[in-house]
């Protein structure tokens, strides 16, 4: 597997580009921050973007080819889907530019976009405070008011990517204007909202001829903001208490609306809410209160934010982790010992393997990753490579070295429906794969009515599921039925991992990992096949089954 990844933070102010090694967390190495300069339009700031990345790979001695993918948050509106910025308006001439598009062509790495409070919401609910949990509700509270909504385990875009645009929503029929509507909850809760609220208080007491402590301690309108007010606040002012009282109450209210909408299990809410969620929960938590279905606000907890400054950091790569489907909290690495005595004794019985030695490990990791994700492997091969994919479901489908009874729950469950106990004693539990190499009237009829060359192909279609896996197995990497499922399979969001020899042929390149043994005639490459396999079926055995 490649070790790095990087990021693009794309805002109107400023952009970063991000190196970032992903091992139980995303770990940023590097960071090259510059002014987005947003009124130069797009061409400049897409050569600056150029320039900070090729610096960034020169200035840590690797390439792209170590790189898996490049995740990009950037305010909306945008098209996730096809990796395109619309019409973000705080980046003047950003229209329909396809962004994804142009940095694949330009670096041979995949590229995903992802918008900012998406981003920022899947980086709270992997890493943060929203962990663990299936449906939650971030929101930035910072300049604006923008959510992303996870939804029964995935993120909530809506068809035009404008799913979570909360600050749009109108608490009061009127009231402080936020994106571009009176009384919404962006123009109550939102920073610059509440800095325009507690302007318009301060000249509001002054002209009453009750100027507010703060004036009388010589601060101007004009440096009346949040963080003021609640300095206040906590120095015990009873207006300053009272102003936020007031926008934990809008606050809570528009909590309430989302609450009895998408019934989360937790809010997590970001910025402005992690400074001051001392002054605004009594009011926020007596508002919802009264707004919210009182068995909606039963499951709903309000919490702050957890990953702190290095929010918009995480983002970026987060946006290229969610789309292929890899939780940066799941290990890279392996420290089970029953595991590893299997990948080690490989390389101890046939030392020649060594120079495998990573892409084994790489190999495993895929797979793990497949079965942790309730997935499937689908296995492609022809001749010997064929009897070796029949050989790998058989020790994947039924106990290796271990027996794998079934728990006493599923065993009771079907002696219910009628199994004799002495047979449900004698079922083990398998890991799911499926050969595509049987199947001879589904294979037969593919060959005559569409090709020769896409029976696996089009089983991959049929089988194939965003998350499962294909082990692709051509001794000398070559063989185009195999490339054809390869290239179904990674349409489909599969994981491929590749089985060949010393050169890896056409196939290696298009995998996501490659163990390419070192040997050259194909009789030579099954024989080194043969213990490879043996070892990954080994491996997983012992990751899900115990002696």
């Amino acid at each position: 597997m490649k070790k790095y990844w990087m990021g693009l933070d794309i805002g109107g102010t400023k952009c970063a580009v991000l190196l970032a090694r992903v091992d139980r967390g995303i770990h940023i190495l590097d960071k090259i921050r510059f002014a987005t300069q947003s009124e130069l339009g797009f061409d400049s700031a897409y050569e600056r973007l150029l320039e900070a990345m090729d610096e960034m790979v020169q200035r840590n001695g690797i390439d792209f080819t170590q790189v898996e993918a490049i995740g990009i948050s950037c305010g909306g509106p945008l098209d996730s889907r096809r990796g395109v910025v619309l019409c973000p308006p705080n980046l003047p001439g950003w229209v329909n530019i396809p962004l994804c598009e142009m940095l694949e062509k330009r670096y041979h790495v995949p590229a995903f976009l992802q918008n900012d409070a998406n981003a920022c919401a899947l980086v709270e609910w992997k890493l943060g405070a929203g962990r663990g949990t299936s449906d939650m509700i971030f929101l930035t509270m910072g300049t604006g008011m923008g959510a992303g909504v996870i939804a029964e385990g995935r993120l909530l875009r809506g068809c035009t990517d404008m799913g979570g645009e909360v600050g749009h929503l109108r608490l009061t029929e009127d009231g402080p204007v936020g994106f571009g509507k009176a009384g919404s909850f962006e123009g109550y809760t939102s920073g610059g909202g509440i800095q325009r609220q507690a302007q318009a208080l301060t000249r509001e007491l002054t002209q009453q001829g009750n100027p507010p402590h703060w004036i009388a301690d010589g601060h101007t309108i004009d440096e009346v903001d949040g963080k003021l007010m609640a300095d206040y606040a906590r120095a015990g002012n009873a207006q300053a208490i009272a102003f936020y009282d007031h926008i934990g109450t809008m606050l809570g209210r528009g909590l309430s609306l989302l609450t009895d909408a998408f019934n989360p299990e937790k809010i997590v809410i970001g910025s402005i809410f992690v400074r001051c969620e001392d002054l605004l929960r009594p009011a926020m938590a007596k508002a919802m209160q009264e707004e919210c279905i009182p068995f909606a606000l039963e499951c709903v907890s309000v919490v702050p934010a957890q990953t702190g400054e290095s929010l918009g950091d995480l983002a970026s790569i987060m946006a290229a982790l969610y789309a292929l489907d890899i939780d940066p909290m799941m290990e890279t690495s392996e420290q089970d010992e029953a595991v590893l005595r299997h990948y080690e004794r490989l390389f101890e019985r046939y030392p020649q393997l060594e120079c495998c030695r990573q892409q084994v490990m790489d190999a495993y990791l895929l797979l793990r990753r497949c079965y942790d994700n309730g997935g499937k492997v689908l296995i492609a091969g022809n001749g010997g490579s064929c009897a070796d994919g029949e050989h790998i479901a058989g020790e994947l489908m039924k106990g290796f070295y271990l027996k794998r009874p079934l728990n006493e729950q599923t065993k009771a469950a079907i002696q219910a429906q009628g199994m004799p106990p002495e047979m449900a004693d004698r079922l083990q539990q398998g890991l799911p794969a499926i050969a595509l190499t049987g199947h001879s009237a589904l294979s037969t009829a593919v060959a005559n009515d569409q090709h020769a060359l896409l029976p696996m192909a089009q089983q991959v279609m049929g089988y194939g599921r965003k998350g499962d896996g294909l082990i692709a197995i051509s001794t000398s990497g070559n063989a185009q039925n195999v490339a054809l499922a390869v290239s179904a399979a990674k349409g489909l969001g599969l994981k491929v991992i590749g089985l060949t020899g010393e050169t890896g042929g056409k196939l290696a390149p298009l995998c996501d990992c490659a163990v390419t043994v070192p040997a050259a005639s194909p009789a030579d490459v099954q024989e080194l096949h043969l213990p490879v396999y043996h070892t990954l079926c080994a491996m997983l055995e012992a990751r899900y089954f115990r002696a």
